[in-house]
């Protein structure tokens, strides 16, 4: 029970953290304006800090360690598939 709230939250920091990065990209479509950069990247990569140890107290470390970059990457990699069919849906109703 521990342990899955554990992995639940490690992976909800995780997830925080790489779209807080995300979205300090100039070219990110899911808001009007990026974030500011240096907020923006210090809260993605504390949220990554703290998803990283999350994953490390239920996980060997490195195992941890592969864990949390798998999603980051997996996650870096959708957004902006996902914010391009979001702008494609949008224009759509608009039309």
């Amino acid at each position: 029970m521990v342990e899955t709230l554990v992995h639940s939250l490690a992976l909800a920091a995780t997830v925080a953290g790489a779209i807080c990065l995300y979205l300090t990209a100039p070219h990110q479509r899911w808001l009007a304006r990026a974030l500011l950069a240096r907020p923006g990247r210090t809260a993605g990569t504390l949220a990554l800090l703290a998803g990283w140890l999350l994953w490390s107290t239920v996980l060997h470390p490195v195992t941890a360690a592969f864990t949390s970059l798998t999603v980051t990457m997996m996650l870096v990699t959708a957004l902006p598939f996902a914010g391009a069919a979001r702008a494609i849906a949008r224009s759509r109703q608009g039309s």
